[in-house]
């Protein structure tokens, strides 16, 4: 949160110079500080130039950590913002309206000012948040350590976690311990290299362990603490900038996916609930995001004395389990609308990989047995829809095979995300949602 406010000062700082710059304009060449010049150009250049700046990264830890990425950046953006503004000009025609001296004389201004405003605030708000923009947790698991004023240490015993272990709820316990944090040192013994690794790579946070260790972990980098060597064993996807994108991109969606689908999802309200008694709504226990455990939403296609809310049991064509109204709606997808629901609350995305219950199966072995990769998907929230759906990889998972074949197309999503992929997944969703294996 202090990290938020930090950024929001920055913004405000630069929406400051701007209106100082071009109040200075009207001033100097006018002789009228409220002029409606200069604050005609504000009204267009303001929105454009904070475009360009959440484009090249001027919000973020960098700038505050690096003053002259600050500079540039900020710099760049007052540049880009002044160059669209100037051809929107030209291409209205609006010249006339707007004193060319005065959009030139607040442009300079401006591309001065705010880089300088923020070397100004950049070291107190740094300071503010004690030397870094970023939280940094080190869990210890039996070794000696000694930390450095700005760790936040944790003990691995006190966690309620194993990083061997393969059970839900420890992994549940290590998100939650971590929740906020931006990055994850862990110190322990190199016996314990190979659990740990596989743990961090499905956190959606920059894990690293603090002693070397070889390459079968899969180090992606090395970083320094306490000028001694650490591996970086993953790297969150998204960056911050990233994460609030893609949330507004879920919020947007899912209310206006609520909205449409609301006659159907009356209709089939009312269908379960006259063709068989219990609750419209099944609420199942599901492995999300940093493998935290959230209830999944979805309408209940089962009888209720019938319901595997642990999916113990793979779903199969003509299951005796489902309803006539559950099979169709199965079919047909609408059994997860109610999903909408869980991207609302922040618990799942509109676009990631499926999230699965904690007893599924692929021929006979629980999902993380299968493959010790299992786990990395978590790294970004589950969706409603998929790389994997849409490649046609969904029902049931009678071979090992069915499971490697989506975790793959899961992992590839998640390597090579961008808002621009989720609009083509929603696009190509529609055309998939009939498939052959939708039961």
């Amino acid at each position: 949160m202090q990290r938020i406010r930090s950024y929001l000062t920055l913004a405000l700082a630069d929406f400051v110079a701007l209106v100082v710059s071009f109040v200075a304009a009207n001033t100097i060449y006018l002789q009228q500080p409220a002029a409606d010049h200069g604050f005609t150009v504000l009204l267009v250049m303001v929105p454009i130039y904070f475009c360009f700046a959440a484009i090249n990264s001027s919000y973020g830890g960098e700038a505050l950590l690096r003053q002259e990425k600050s500079f540039t950046r900020s710099a760049q953006a007052v540049l880009f913002a002044g160059t669209a503004v100037a051809l929107i000009v030209f291409l209205l025609k609006a010249g006339n309206e707007v004193s060319r001296a005065v959009f030139v004389i607040g442009w300079v201004l401006a591309i001065v000012g705010v880089p300088m405003l923020r070397l100004a605030i950049a070291r107190p708000l740094l300071n503010r948040m004690g030397g870094t923009p970023y939280s940094r947790v080190v869990i210890v698991d039996g070794v000696d350590y000694s930390p450095a004023h700005d760790d936040i240490v944790m003990q691995l015993s006190r966690i309620g976690f194993d990083p061997a272990s393969t059970d839900p709820h420890g992994f549940h316990a290590l998100a939650a311990a971590v929740t906020n944090a931006d990055r994850i040192v862990i110190a322990t013994m190199p016996e314990r290299y190979a659990a740990w690794s596989t743990a961090l790579k499905g956190i959606a946070v920059k894990g690293e362990l603090l002693s070397p260790g070889d390459d079968k972990l899969g180090i992606v980098g090395v970083g320094r603490h306490q000028n001694r060597p650490t591996m970086v064993i993953s790297h969150g996807p998204l960056t911050l900038r990233d994460r609030i994108t893609k949330r507004l991109f879920d919020m947007v969606i899912a209310s206006i996916g609520l909205v449409a689908a609301s006659p159907v999802l009356l209709a089939a309200a009312i269908a379960i609930k006259l063709e068989s008694k219990g609750p419209i709504l099944f609420m199942q226990k599901r492995i999300g995001r940093d493998n935290k455990i959230f209830e999944c939403c979805k309408f209940r296609s089962m009888y209720t004395d019938r319901c595997d809310a642990d999916a113990a049991q793979l779903t199969t064509k003509n299951d005796p389990r489902v309803t006539k109204v559950g099979d169709f709606i199965r079919k047909t997808s609408i059994d997860e609308l109610p999903q909408l629901i869980n991207v609302l609350r922040g618990e799942m995305s509109i676009v990631g990989p499926r999230p699965h219950a904690m007893s599924a199966k692929a021929a006979d072995q629980l999902y993380w047995d299968v493959d010790t990769r299992y786990r990395h998907r978590h790294s970004m929230k589950p969706g409603l829809t998929g790389l994997a759906q849409v490649r046609g990889f969904r029902g049931p998972t009678d071979r090992t095979e069915d499971l490697t074949n989506r975790l793959a197309s899961d992992l590839e999503y998640v390597d090579r995300w961008s808002i621009w992929m989720d609009f083509y997944l929603v696009a190509r969703t529609a055309t998939a949602l009939f498939g052959k294996n939708a039961f």
